[in-house]
């Protein structure tokens, strides 16, 4: 089959991407349009212009594959020095979901769309948007040189996107809402198929050119908004639970029958845990596991990332384990990292760090308006408690692998480590997704605390 890109733009884009590999330059490309096939078509003449070893396509179909969440989104965003391309994208879901019709629906996930877009260009993603329109006339004439019209049964040819709707709600209320200076989009309208591919072309060879000429964007926040309040100012760390063994027996028996309304509601659980070391993070977490059908749900214990989550931008690896619907994930230490021990101890810039609350209050939006129930605990003990827990870990043989000397560091800093908590709690106590600090000195009184909560939680989103 004849190549429709010419020579010239074939031979720019293999510089390009060797060039993208050079910087280790993730670029990501989304396809959007009213006709399936225009972009099915698009891409594939692109495809076979360069090194398949370094792209990675993804059809997103929302009508066949059923709602998609962004977590589906930025779990296949490319690493560094690769090439992403979307055949449809978040806006395609969105349309499906919402059309027209549901205004409010529309403007609060274009608002979260727009901020998750922000993520991915201030993290160093080359973010490309190309729309392709196409009129009726122009589907008419040069239709069938993209390929068949006629809906067939494979996935290769099938596209559920109902061009009519997707038209009024891209033109009429989405597409100048987000053509942001971060990530503009680039218009190309539908004609001939050779027209149309050179043009797809020279645009994604331009936006790459300029972002390796002038660098990544430097839209950086001067100062952390944190105008929220700090559930532990209220703390008493040395509260104690009564007839604690009753009410556990009562928490988690109530426990396992949510577990059952949550695997039917079409709904998930992500419980996260952050806290001071020897706070009894570990403690609350088995105690939680206790009551719940290990088949429903997954610890995840956050560590330091592994050299292919480095490739991606900082939140990619924690996308992955975001619960599926009727699920829960169990998160030892989260995404906060970014905004504790990674600042402290240099892991991160000052910029990253200052832009991660907002950041995070995206992803987390994203999050909760997808079905998912986020509650998130912060353990408190006290300095003294903490100084008990360690010297108690290192006298026991059964417990000394608890106790390692970047414990000792890490509380070497402990003010430190204040002020930074301060800042967090302060910035990410959204209503969307609060923090509950739990005063942890007494062990008994964290447990059942974290499982009250978790129920109380569930009872109300599931039941009402």
């Amino acid at each position: 089959m004849q190549a429709l890109i010419p020579e010239r733009l074939e031979t720019e884009l293999n510089r390009l991407q060797q060039s993208i590999l050079a910087e280790r330059l993730p670029v990501l490309v989304i396809f959007e349009g009213s006709i399936g096939r225009v972009i099915g078509r698009v891409n594939s003449e692109l495809i076979r212009c360069l090194e398949p070893r370094g792209v990675i396509y993804t059809h997103f179909d929302p009508a066949a594959d059923g709602p998609r969440s962004m977590t589906d989104f930025l779990r296949r965003t490319p690493g560094k020095g690769q090439i992403g391309l979307f055949d449809r994208s978040w806006y395609s879901a969105m349309i499906e979901l919402y059309g027209c019709e549901e205004q409010e629906e529309l403007d609060r996930m274009l608002e979260s769309y727009n901020g998750f877009e922000r993520y991915l260009v201030r993290n160093g993603v080359l973010l490309i948007k190309i729309i392709l329109k196409t009129t009726a006339a122009a589907a008419e004439e040069y239709g069938p040189q993209y390929g068949p019209a006629a809906e067939k049964t494979s996935f290769l040819s099938i596209d559920l996107t109902d061009p009519a709707k997707y038209r009024e709600a891209m033109f009429e209320h989405i597409y100048e809402r987000t053509d942001t200076e971060h990530a503009p989009w680039n218009k190309i309208i539908v004609r001939d198929i050779g027209e149309t591919v050179t043009e797809t072309a020279e645009a994604i060879i331009a936006a790459i050119k300029e972002r390796l000429r002038a660098g990544p964007p430097t839209d950086v926040p001067r100062e952390i908004d944190a105008r929220y309040d700090d559930p532990r100012k209220d703390a008493e760390c040395d509260a104690e639970c009564e007839r604690y063994d009753e009410v556990m027996n009562r928490l988690s028996e109530e426990l396992g029958e949510l577990q059952t309304d949550l695997s039917l509601s079409g709904r998930s659980l992500a419980v996260c845990f952050e806290g001071w070391d020897a706070s009894g993070k570990g403690s609350c977490i088995k105690h939680l596991c206790h009551a719940l059908n290990p088949r429903g749900y997954e610890v995840f214990q956050t560590k330091a990332p592994t050299e292919e989550e480095s490739e991606h931008t900082y939140l990619w690896r924690f996308s992955r384990c975001v619960p599926e619907k009727g699920r829960i994930t169990i998160f030892d230490r989260t995404w906060y990292g970014r905004m504790l021990v990674e600042h402290v101890e240099g892991f991160c810039t000052e910029e990253e760090y200052r832009r991660s609350p907002s950041e995070i209050n995206v992803f987390e939006r994203i999050m909760t308006e997808n079905g998912t129930i986020l509650l998130k605990f912060w353990l408190d003990i006290t300095p003294g408690e903490q100084l008990k827990r360690f010297k108690k870990r290192a006298a026991d043989p059964l417990k000394q692998w608890k106790i390692t000397d970047e414990d000792w560091r890490n509380r070497a800093k402990w003010d430190e480590y204040e002020e930074h908590v301060g800042v967090m709690m302060r910035s990410t106590n959204t209503d969307h997704a609060p923090w509950t600090a739990v005063d942890s000195n007494d062990k008994k009184y964290a447990r059942a605390k974290v499982l009250k909560t978790v129920v109380e939680a569930l009872r109300k989103e599931l039941t009402g």
